[in-house]
């Protein structure tokens, strides 16, 4: 047995006291060590404070509606809500960050990360890093991610002379076993790259997008024409897209090929849109106005079809406004073999800047999985509308 005599006592009391020392920074005890750590912390956020950028939007709405693929026996009720936070790192960098919460009544209830990206800006680069929604085209017709966001990085440049812009997004990792002890990762990667010329009067731009493997394999490419007819704004694009030969579309083609033109007009508190619209049997690019987001936008174009369309959008008294959108729409192949009238219309209640209450009715056509077939689609819907 070891039996300590006075003198290794008072070493062992001597060691054992400079161990707490140095344990607990400056001789405090952990309770005083955490509470300054807090208290930095909250000093170092009160000092980038400045540089802070808090805002939101919220909306409730109920909605009826009649689809092919579901029997609405009831409203369904819903909630949207955005937090968003930007914030100036320093001179160049910016962090920016969207959280979204989705509550469809006693059905589904998720939050979920939208946007988070860093940017980097300087006179001649504008570079964004992380998860972010982004559209490349102007139209949205194959590089379109404002719904569906991009994850990856997107670089721009350019001067009032030249455009140059392109991006990378991983849209699917997908592990597969080889055997028992190994696991083969590929992912679907997509890429896209643009060239535009933006002269006074007028812009024209080519878009180019490619995912060269996986199920969502794809080559699309785009050319745009911006520029002043009478009096509005003239917006075209016609794309030609081909899906690969590992793509997950049932309808294999060599390509082919869509187009989109849209004018605007104001004249005093009226805004006057013309639209027409041709779309081929089996034009789906994957990043795309067509998908199924553009349903709650009210828009009267779909797949597999081509039409023409107008609409006007009114400020009318007593802080009401309003917009109406209609057109013919033809698919040939379809059931139905005469044109279909497709329609959209908001009536809106501005309560003040921030808040509204809308009331809308759409009537249009929505595609099926294949992106071929057709079917009526019809949406009543009530809605509040808050930003703060």
């Amino acid at each position: 047995m070891l039996r300590l005599t006075k003198p290794t006592l008072y070493l062992w009391c001597c060691f054992l006291f400079t161990l707490l020392l140095f344990l607990s920074p400056l001789g405090l005890n952990p309770t005083q060590a955490a509470t300054d750590n807090i208290t930095k912390r909250l000093t170092d956020l009160e000092s980038r404070w400045g540089h802070l950028q808090l805002g939101g939007e919220f909306s409730l709405l109920a909605e009826y509606k009649q689809r092919a693929f579901e029997e609405y026996r009831t409203p369904d009720l819903k909630n949207y809500l955005n937090l968003y936070l930007d914030a100036q790192i320093d001179r160049n960098f910016y962090f920016y960050l969207l959280l979204s919460h989705y509550d469809n009544f006693g059905y589904l209830n998720q939050l979920y990360v939208n946007e988070a990206a860093v940017r980097y800006r300087s006179p001649q680069l504008l570079i964004d890093l992380g998860k972010f929604k982004f559209t490349l085209d102007p139209l949205g017709l194959i590089a379109d991610h404002s719904a569906s966001p991009l994850q990856g990085f997107a670089i721009q440049t350019g001067n009032h002379e030249f455009y140059v812009g392109g991006f990378y997004s991983r849209l699917f990792l997908n592990p597969a076993k080889i055997d028992e002890e190994k696991i083969a990762i590929t992912s679907d990667d997509q890429f896209g790259f643009r060239m535009a010329l933006p002269k006074p009067q007028y812009l024209l731009g080519m878009t180019l997008v490619t995912t060269p493997a996986g199920d969502l394999s794809e080559t699309a490419v785009g050319l745009d024409f911006i520029t002043n007819i009478a009096g509005g704004a003239l917006q075209t694009e016609v794309a030609w897209y081909k899906p690969g030969t590992e793509s997950f579309q049932a309808y294999k083609h060599d390509g082919a090929f869509g187009g989109l033109a849209v004018w605007n007009k104001n004249v005093a508190t009226t805004t006057y849109t013309f639209s027409t619209w041709y779309f081929e049997k089996g034009f789906a690019p994957i990043s795309s106005v067509l998908n199924d987001s553009f349903l709650e936008k009210g828009e009267i174009f779909a797949n597999n079809s081509y039409g023409i369309g107008g609409g006007i959008q009114r400020k009318l008294e007593n802080n009401w406004d309003t917009t109406l959108k209609a057109g013919l729409l033809f698919s040939p192949e379809q059931t139905f073999t005469g044109p279909q009238l497709t329609f959209s219309g908001r009536l809106r209640k501005s309560f003040s800047i921030a808040t509204n209450l809308e009331f809308g009715f759409d009537s249009g056509f929505e595609a099926d999985v294949d992106k071929i077939n057709l079917h009526r689609y019809n949406r009543l819907v009530i809605q509040f509308n808050t930003v703060f």
